[in-house]
């Protein structure tokens, strides 16, 4: 498989050239553009209690489209519906937990299970679900901003609503941005993600909440 990715990092675009009977696994709606006779198959993902959780926590839709190309082979283009940035990473066999939204396309052997998160999760405001993605293949994260990676080793504190995706050699815990609730809700940062271990952290520089805020002052009453 061959890909692109273009217009980076504000307005990414994915384009991908597949060989003859070569697929690609992507959420649903994500699809932009792809060639004629392109094969397009829908499943729900996960099982579905798992798939339905996405839907009801997370935000997301719980079906996947794989499409595959005919025997001369085709092109297809792909995109998150907000505007940011794409990022590709080699699993190998690892396996990463990617927050609802960010998971864009994968290698149709790359599983993407629905994950409980606990109550640190659901006060973290990234809802009850993360994804495990696991496997062998590439998986194409996408994001609302830029994609920045951090090498985490030992200790690291990210904004919830910044994080992209993790590797499972990290572990967190959701706490206070400041040293007590007053400053943790008037100063303007909310809640905290809390990172140990030795592993890469992925965050997004802008946060949808943000411009929604920013809009929504914008408005007339």
């Amino acid at each position: 498989m061959q890909f692109q990715i273009s217009h980076k990092p504000s307005f990414s675009l994915l384009k991908l050239r597949l060989g003859p009977g070569q697929s690609i696994k992507s959420e649903a709606g994500a699809m932009v553009y792809m060639s004629s006779r392109m094969g397009v198959e829908t499943k729900m993902g996960s099982g579905f209690l798992s798939a339905l959780s996405r839907k009801i926590f997370g935000g997301e839709s719980f079906f996947f489209n794989t499409y595959t190309a005919p025997e001369n082979g085709g092109e297809i283009g792909l995109a998150p519906e907000l505007p940011g940035d794409i990022i590709d990473l080699d699993l190998n066999g690892k396996s990463i937990f990617v927050q609802s939204g960010s998971y864009l396309a994968s290698d149709p052997g790359i599983q993407v299970v629905s994950k409980f998160g606990g109550l640190r999760s659901l006060f973290g405001g990234e809802g009850l679900f993360l994804l495990e993605v696991s496997g062998i293949g590439k998986v194409f994260l996408s994001s609302y901003g830029a994609i920045v990676p951090i090498r985490v080793e030992g200790n690291y504190t990210v904004d919830t609503g910044h994080i992209v995706a993790f590797e499972n050699s990290l572990q967190f815990k959701v706490g206070k941005a400041g040293g007590n609730w007053k400053s943790t809700l008037l100063g303007g940062e909310g809640l905290v993600a809390n990172f140990t271990g030795n592993g890469t952290l992925w965050i997004q520089s802008r946060v949808p909440s943000g411009f929604i805020s920013w809009l929504t002052k914008l408005l007339p009453v």
